[in-house]
């Protein structure tokens, strides 16, 4: 690996991160808030940019990336991203321990959303919007922001897209990767602005509504209150998310088609149907579970409905928003929401987990062997959509979805001795490595991640690290060919 191109990249990606901390803190002061929250803000804004200047400074000659570099530039970028963002919390003492609050930034930065802190009523603005900014970043990829700022990214930014866009398939819009990466985050942008919009009109205040909004197009979950979307009482905030959640979910290629003018590109994708199917067939057993339930969740189906239909586009999108104690909903929908975790959204989207395609590739790989059984001469090939799956890639998503499965278990009895029982154990590794947040027992939708000890944290960021950075680019670090000239 060539150490000057990877650290002149993270340069810049510390400098946008020094840049946005810099901001935050002059947004706490001028809402007046206590001098130890801007301040911390400000320093470690000052900081980062010191730090980026001077790797900026030894690595100033023009490089070109190679796709070694770029799984580099990934894994030492997020991590370094993630420190960097910690800092502001320690020294605001809104988290006293450095493990934790490393926790929360990396949880913000891989759109995982899960907490350590308590009660975010008593956190400054300026710290709130800090963590929603994490969220913006981490959401498409703040090395994808990169890659759009970069002169000099040339054949590098390939390198950076491949190694950190989301999914099995990336569609690249327009030859020159800058050029992509641009118009992904004018998409990414467009709808963030027009969810503010809408929020602002359902009666939110500019601050949540900024806040819930980079929270929400990054499929992160990050509320500025500490009951999630409950707080506001409102079923017009939660059908809007709701169809953001699901925006948040597809691929932004697509967006960017449909912005064109081609309205049907979101039906003629076979992904994003499979996705909308299981939504609704998701939301619709939830009503009905629900509405059976003993004491129900309220008269008729209204409310039912309401409830399974949010939590459900939230699990499934990785968001994490919560407007029910969905742990306390009747066992019969736990499995459900359990699959819907670790299903995830689509491919070139800014959700968490396995991926949709991956789930339908296997699905379709599946029915293949079983007519293979039945039938040991036929020639038979898995197609997705219009497209055909060559057996390398069809071996490669196979591997993929067993290697995650091995983490998850391994990070699952790892959390043992740290957690009180199996339940918080799995669901947190779940959820962490989906990058969904909130998930079953002691971390569940009413609860926080605060009690987990610092060697479960340290394990669980682990965990939103591979999750995020599709397992391979984290993983590569640890290989010895990964390091040689």
């Amino acid at each position: 690996m060539n150490w000057k191109p990877v650290f002149h990249v993270i340069a810049w990606l510390l400098g946008v991160v020094a840049l946005l901390m810099a901001v935050c803190g002059l947004v706490s002061w001028l809402l007046g808030e206590a001098a130890t929250a801007w301040r911390s803000l400000l320093v470690a804004g000052g900081g980062t940019g010191v730090v980026a200047v001077a790797l900026w400074v030894a690595t100033r000659n023009r490089h070109e990336l190679s796709r070694r570099d770029g799984l580099g530039v990934v894994a030492f970028g997020w991590l370094l991203a993630g420190v960097a963002g910690a800092v502001p919390f320690v020294l605001s003492g809104v988290i006293a321990s450095p493990v934790a609050a490393l926790f929360e930034s990396v949880s913000g930065l891989t759109t995982t959303g899960a907490t350590v802190i308590p009660v975010l009523e008593d956190v400054p603005r300026g710290l709130l919007l800090w963590r929603a900014i994490t969220h913006l970043l981490g959401g498409m990829g703040v090395l994808v922001l990169v890659v759009a700022i970069l002169p000099f990214a040339g054949a590098g930014g390939m390198q950076l897209y491949r190694a950190e866009m989301p999914g099995p398939s990336k569609d690249r819009i327009e030859p020159r990767m800058a050029a992509t990466a641009k118009i992904l985050w004018g998409v990414y942008m467009i709808l963030t602005v027009l969810l503010i919009g809408l929020l602002r009109l359902g009666g939110m205040n500019w601050f949540d509504s900024v806040c819930h909004s980079f929270s929400t197009i990054s499929t992160g979950g990050f509320s500025t209150r500490t009951a999630s979307i409950a707080a506001f009482h409102s079923g017009y905030i939660e059908a809007v998310l709701t169809i953001f959640m699901l925006l948040g979910g597809m691929n932004f290629a697509l967006h960017f088609r449909v912005l064109r003018g081609d309205w049907l590109a979101w039906w003629r994708d076979s992904e994003v149907r499979f996705f909308i199917g299981v939504f609704l067939l998701c939301a619709l057993i939830g009503t009905w579970v629900l509405h059976g339930a003993p004491g129900g969740v309220g008269a008729g189906w209204g409310t039912p409905f309401r409830d399974a239909a949010f939590t459900c586009a939230s699990i499934m999108t990785t968001t994490g928003f919560c407007t029910a104690d969905y742990g306390a909903w009747p066992l019969v929908l736990h499995p459900m929401l359990i699959l819907l975790m670790l299903m995830g959204g689509c491919a070139g989207s800014t959700t968490g987990a396995l991926k949709v395609s991956r789930i339908q590739v296997m699905g379709k790989a599946l029915a293949r062997e079983i007519r293979l059984f039945m039938q040991p001469q036929a020639v038979i090939r898995v197609k997705l959509g219009k497209k055909f799956i060559e057996d390398d890639l069809l071996r490669s998503i196979l591997g993929f979805i067993l290697l995650y499965v091995l983490v998850m278990l391994v990070g699952m009895f790892a959390l043992i001795p740290f957690v009180p029982d199996m339940a918080t154990a799995g669901s947190a590794a779940i959820a962490c490595m989906g990058n969904v947040g909130p998930g079953f027992g002691g971390v569940g939708p009413t609860g926080n991640y605060a009690a987990i000890p610092g060697g479960g944290q340290v394990i669980l960021t682990g965990l939103m690290l591979a999750g995020r950075l599709e397992l391979y680019t984290l993983l590569a670090i640890f290989m010895p060919a990964f390091w040689r000239k």
